[in-house]
């Protein structure tokens, strides 16, 4: 038997076959992996359900084409969620455990004895340290567990037992399992096994996907990204710790053409690369000898590095000033870099100019990366003045400010409020009152502020005073004063007053009457007010004391109630003897109307005797209000 060393796990050879007590599995590699070197550890990726090609990998157990395999079975698939049978009620619906569409797993439902359900032979390097690790999940569903056998999975190295996974619970959950060992100075192959320790029956059903097999090296400690100059070369670096080998060897390699390849030449830990690429792709290869890194079974890689170009090349001097202007010193702005080379010798990243002239300066990186850029300052004078026309009514924006008498400058000026757009015109219009600085500015950026202030002229204003009270059918004469002379009135609504374009109209309103009114100066500056009429009603009811009833139809031969013109319906008007039987009544009568007539009569037409009688009304008044008047009517015969 060929011999090996475990480093994760400690193994007792005297234990019987199938023993499930041997150590949980652990990994002691604490450095880079190598490439997977395992074939189709991921079972690859397919549109069928089922690969219809038996792959040979499960010793004693038998392919099966028709889901859901049967107790011994096993197949690989990439989806179990249509799956009729017992795994429609006692398996979960599951998906291969990786990022690839329809990406293949091994499902395995156990046989009635323990036993290997998986076997495969992989080339190995001698004396080399290796992770395995592989996917487990079981495929029963969590609410089976209570009456389901439970998978232990056990991990053989050339027959013998390595570590095991110890009980996998039935929660729907992707496991990943992995251990470590050295293989023998004479090993050139290992056989791995997995042997279901747990016997089938009802559960014991697993799923297993992503087996990996990796050399193990140093923790190989490398950049994300390495900055690199235009037309200098590319310093790779590593940093190397925890290394398994007593002398490790190193290639570094560049991704080109879909593949890793060998830099001739770079075997150091810090290695140049001449004429690099940007984004360009770097990774360094560990091996415990020089035969070892061109077998990719055998050595450890780091992570990729990218080659990231630092481009000057639109490095330009910047700055709100390029030119002397107006004899006031411009500063040029070099940008935020490491270090800074003036042609006059400052070495600061901004430069204050007063002279014309050119002028250079060299940045340099935080990466050692350098460029260079020269700005002509040019001197140029710029005058102009400015005048404005305040609004022409208080709070409008009828405003402007012009500029003339422009001088100077280089090519076409632009005109602009401050923090505004810039324009071509010189004339700024539809501005309110305030404070303004109006910005010239010349092509090259020579700037001008020229301060002006726009004032309100006053406000014109109207008052009608405060809401009026009258009684119905008087006269009331409204007044607008105003603080300004020459004014236009108009006088809303106009047909409800004596005039429509007076300062002083009278109004005569029977209803509560809203009134506005709009004064407009002659430059069309216009103020507003408004107040309401209320109208109160006359309360006027009259009715005779004692009236006399005869064929005559004179004077005093009926008897009724008056009332004043603020009255507009009578709902009730009733007459009753001293009892209070009901003589004579009247509805929804207009006021003063013959229908309110008593000549005397009960509601019979008999003539009722001399005496005292009593009368109610209930009157309606122009506000909408009813109200209850009452009294006593002597009739005599």
């Amino acid at each position: 038997m060929r011999k090996f060393f475990i480093v994760s796990c400690i193994i007792v050879l005297a234990m019987p076959a199938f023993t499930q007590n041997i150590a949980n599995c652990g990994s002691f590699c604490t450095g880079n992996l190598g490439d997977n070197i395992f074939p189709d550890g991921d079972f690859g990726s397919g549109l069928p359900n089922i690969v219809q090609t038996n792959p040979g990998i499960a010793p004693g157990y038998g392919y099966q084409l028709i889901p859901p395999p049967n107790d011994g079975f096993y197949c690989i698939t990439n989806n179990t969620s249509n799956w009729g049978g017992f795994a429609q009620s006692n398996w979960i619906k599951l998906l291969d455990n990786g990022p690839e569409v329809n990406g293949y797993m091994m499902v395995v439902n156990a046989a009635f004895a323990p036993g290997l359900f998986y076997q495969k032979t992989v080339p190995v390097c001698a004396n080399t340290l290796y992770e395995m690790s592989v996917d487990l999940i079981s495929v029963v569903q969590p609410n089976q567990a209570s009456s389901h056998i439970q998978s232990n999975v056990a991990f053989l190295i050339n027959g013998q037992d390595v570590c095991a996974t110890g009980n996998i619970p039935h929660d729907a959950t992707w496991r990943t399992y992995r251990f470590s060992f050295t293989t023998a100075p004479t090993d050139n192959q290992i056989t791995l096994s997995f042997r279901n320790n747990a016997p089938g029956g009802y559960g014991n059903d697993i799923a297993i996907d992503n087996i990996s097999f990796r050399a193990c090296g140093p923790r190989l400690i490398t950049p994300d990204t390495i900055p690199f100059c235009e037309g200098k070369p590319l310093n790779l670096s590593v940093d190397v710790s925890n290394s398994p080998y007593q002398t490790p060897f190193f290639q570094w390699q560049q991704y080109s053409s879909g593949q890793w390849n060998d830099i001739p030449g770079a075997t150091n830990l810090n290695q140049p690369v001449s004429n690099p690429a940007d984004g360009q792709a770097y990774r360094v290869v560990v091996a415990s000898s020089a035969a070892n890194l061109a077998l990719p079974n055998c050595r450890a890689v780091s992570f990729p590095i990218q080659a990231a170009l630092e481009d000057l090349s639109q490095f330009a001097i910047g700055g709100t000033d390029t030119i002397v202007c107006n004899g006031a010193p411009g500063t040029l702005e070099a940008g935020n870099y490491a270090a800074y080379q003036w042609s006059t010798g400052a070495n600061s990243s901004t430069l204050s100019v007063g002279q014309p002239g050119a002028y250079a300066v060299t940045i340099t990186t935080v990466n050692g990366c350098t460029a260079t850029d020269v700005l002509e300052v040019y001197r140029v004078e710029l005058s102009a003045e400015a005048e404005g026309e305040d609004p022409v009514c208080f709070g409008d924006s009828t405003g402007w400010v012009r500029v003339f008498n422009r001088q100077g400058g280089v090519g076409p000026l632009s005109y602009a409020l401050q923090n505004g757009l810039p324009q071509a015109a010189p004339l700024l219009e539809n501005l309110p009152s305030g404070n303004y600085t109006i910005v010239v500015k010349d092509s090259l950026g020579c700037t001008l502020r020229l301060p002006l202030r726009l004032s309100d002229p006053p406000q014109v204003l109207v008052s009608l005073g405060p809401d009026r009270q009258i009684l119905a059918c008087d006269t009331v004469q409204l007044q607008a004063l105003v603080n300004a002379p020459n004014l236009r009135f108009e006088w809303m609504p106009a047909d409800s007053l004596s005039c429509a374009d007076c300062p002083d109209p009278v109004a005569m309103p029977l209803f509560d009457l809203p009134v506005w009114v709009r004064a407009t100066s002659l430059e069309g500056c216009i103020a507003e007010d408004s107040l309401l009429i209320k109208v109160a009603p006359r309360l006027d009811v009259y009715a005779p004391n004692i009236f006399r009833p005869d064929d005559s139809g004179g004077e005093n031969s009926v008897f009724s109630i008056f009332t004043g013109k603020s009255a507009t319906a009578i709902l009730r008007f009733r007459i009753y003897d001293r009892w209070g039987g009901l003589l004579f009544e009247v509805k929804n009568a207009l006021p003063n109307s013959r229908e309110l007539e008593w000549s005397g009569r009960d509601r019979r037409e008999r003539n009722l005797p001399s005496g005292v009688y009593i009368w109610m009304a209930e009157i309606v008044f122009s506000d909408g209000v009813p109200r209850v008047f009452e009294g006593d009517v002597t009739l005599l015969r």
